[in-house]
């Protein structure tokens, strides 16, 4: 019944790894755990697969069925087709079970309707087929991957059929975790030590601090990262602190710091020089940034709670990170409710604020300075376009080359014919990013 409960709770907008996390944490045994996290984040990735099937299989329509047998039939569903270690028996049985618990009394018509579907599913799912790819590749490419058909449709126009479908197919795979060594708190010889303490395996990345975890239950509770010597961070996203090239003893601006891995990333680099002004839009996101600032032993950091759209300052700046708020496309793998969460609309809003935080800060930065603009989805309209419309607006402005830098930082060998950069998922083994570097030309 939990896992049911859980899976409604993320329909009803709960965020799936906090919601996991907090459930994880009152199941003792680690088979358990493991089960639980499978057909939990399982079921949220197929969700569109999973209606396929029952849709298939029942008399009666999805939408009029109650939002707890529905999901009932999901986790069986997902059991029957993606878990051969579970018994279909004991698959069927639990998901009944728990749709029993949850409901009244008075619904005993709809546990026994689940049952009969799923019952139905199990003896003639060998029979089930998908849309015919050669007569409607999106919609095929949207059912076997389990995305909103205008997501496919979007992916396919950018990227072509073949790229779509290598994206698709990455954002469902499940996201691994990755430590980003913070030398402020310890060495590099002293944060591996930490890890072989708690027996905690880990391989390279493409960026020289950053190490990829294995078989980790919960990496917020291991000795390095209570200690400050770890941030999880994916490696996407700790390009764009990289990307930036700050030095030591500049004045950085940082529009959208929250929860914080960009922010004290840079101020590692800088170690603990010059100042970096951090902003975000609400003070319990600051408080987020606040508490890793002291975690990480961060000390050049100043906390302002703004809307970086209308924000104020005087101040010319050597640096600005503009990691700014998108529709999140590139990070399905890691939150995959952003599947269902998100429409289209989404992507011309974010674009329109992304252009007035833009339009905002341009004349903060000092002659020569540089701002990077980062994203962590895949579309144009926040991306490419946005960029070029900035560029036309702006004559004192150029786009700066960013391939020399990446082969300089990291060791992601990647065609780009750009000055621009986008990570696409699938391509690279980390999550979808863009990042385009921007250099003011002219004096003021």
């Amino acid at each position: 019944m939990k896992i049911l409960q859980s899976l409604l709770r993320v329909e009803e907008g709960s965020y799936s790894n906090l919601l996991l996390n907090s459930e994880l944490k009152k199941i003792k045994d680690q088979r358990d755990k493991s089960l639980f996290t499978e057909i939990f984040y399982g079921v949220i990735r197929n969700k569109l697969y999973l209606d396929f099937i029952i849709d298939n299989y029942s008399k009666t329509p999805l939408v009029k069925m109650d939002k707890e047998v529905l999901m009932g039939l999901r986790i069986g569903v997902y059991q029957l087709f993606f878990l051969d270690k579970v018994p279909a028996r004991a698959a069927i049985y639990e998901s009944v079970e728990a749709v029993k618990t949850i409901l009244p009394n008075s619904k005993k018509g709809a546990v026994s309707f689940t049952n009969g579907v799923l019952r139905n599913i199990n003896r003639q799912h060998d029979k089930l087929a998908l849309p015919a790819k050669a007569k409607n590749p999106e919609k095929y490419l949207s059912v076997k991957y389990s995305y909103p058909i205008w997501m496919v449709n979007k992916f396919v126009q950018q990227y072509g059929f073949e790229s779509a479908e290598t994206i698709l197919n990455a954002g469902n795979k499940r996201s691994e975790v990755t430590y980003r060594h913070n030398s402020l708190k310890m060495t590099e010889k002293e944060f591996f030590q930490l890890l072989k303490a708690d027996g905690i395996e880990y391989e390279k990345t493409f960026l020289d601090s950053f190490f990829r975890l294995k078989k980790i239950n919960n990496p917020a509770a291991t000795q390095v990262f209570k200690k400050g010597g770890a941030y999880i961070q994916g490696t996407s996203a700790g390009l764009a602190s990289l990307l930036l090239d700050v030095k030591e003893g500049m004045q950085v601006l940082d529009l959208a710091a929250a929860p914080g891995g960009k922010t004290t990333h840079i101020a590692e680099i800088m170690n603990n020089t010059g100042e970096i002004t951090a902003l975000d839009i609400s003070q319990h996101r600051l408080n987020l940034v606040s508490d890793n600032l002291s975690r990480l032993g961060v000390t050049n950091v100043n906390l302002k709670i703004a809307d970086a759209a209308k924000y104020e300052d005087d101040k010319k700046y050597d640096r600005i990170l503009a990691d700014l708020p998108c529709s999140g496309l590139g990070l399905i793998s890691s939150k995959p409710e952003i599947k269902w969460e998100k429409d289209r609309s989404v992507i011309r809003k974010m674009a329109d604020l992304q252009y007035r935080i833009l339009n905002n800060n341009l004349s903060k930065l000092k002659k020569n300075g540089q701002l990077l603009y980062s994203t962590c989805t895949l579309t144009r309209e926040e991306n490419q376009d946005l960029i070029e419309r900035i560029l036309q607006e702006n004559s004192d402005f150029k786009l700066m080359d960013l391939n020399i830098k990446l082969n300089e930082i990291s060791s992601l060998t990647i065609e780009n014919k750009n000055k621009y950069l986008e990570l696409l998922p699938g391509e690279v083994d980390s999550e979808g990013f863009f990042f385009a570097l921007l250099k003011k030309v002219e004096s003021d």
